[in-house]
């Protein structure tokens, strides 16, 4: 597990090093982030890989699957400096969700990816939604899009970068 995260954090690094990196905030974003309130990102499963390396060493929470691939996902996260918390719908959610809103409540940063882990694709399951109500802490929208990409075939449309690439980060007004 080690070998497979530290080569995609590999890659996530050649990549950037590579590819022209930009981002664009909608307003009340920096205000919210340089509150050093909590809050909570939500992004879609397949839209996910490049966030990790654009966010890397922030200590955000994120959830992941207790499955073998969450288990690759979660050790690439560590190395980049996140704070895996391990559960899903199918095992481990509700104990997941319990300490995201428990750390939100601290002060931490927590990110959901709310179509995740089985979809349906692009489709808000309630689990952000509740985290938000409970927490009391505003949701933001963040994606990223490249002009080149390979697209997996997975039920996620899971979009991996290219190097030499062109990549823009968004993040949405709270």
């Amino acid at each position: 597990m080690s070998l497979i995260a530290a080569i995609g954090k590999a890659y996530l690094y050649f990549v950037a090093l590579t590819s022209s990196v930009s981002e664009e905030n909608a307003p009340g974003f920096e205000e919210l982030k340089k509150s050093g309130k909590p809050f909570i990102y939500a992004l879609w499963h397949g839209r996910q890989i490049f966030l990790i390396y654009t966010h890397r060493f922030s200590g955000i929470n994120v959830i992941i699957s207790e499955s073998r691939d969450g288990s690759y996902a979660s050790a690439l996260a560590e190395k980049l400096g996140y704070e895996p918390v391990r559960g899903s719908t199918s095992s481990g959610g509700m104990r997941a969700l319990a300490l995201m809103i428990k750390k939100l409540r601290g002060g931490a940063i927590c990110a959901f990816t709310p179509d995740g882990p089985r979809g349906p694709l692009r489709k808000v399951q309630p689990g952000v939604i509740y985290a938000a109500r409970k927490s009391g802490c505003p949701v933001v929208p963040i994606a990223f899009g490249a002009k080149m990409a390979a697209v997996l075939g997975h039920w996620d449309e899971f979009i991996v970068p290219l190097p030499f690439n062109r990549v823009v980060v968004s993040h949405e007004k709270p």
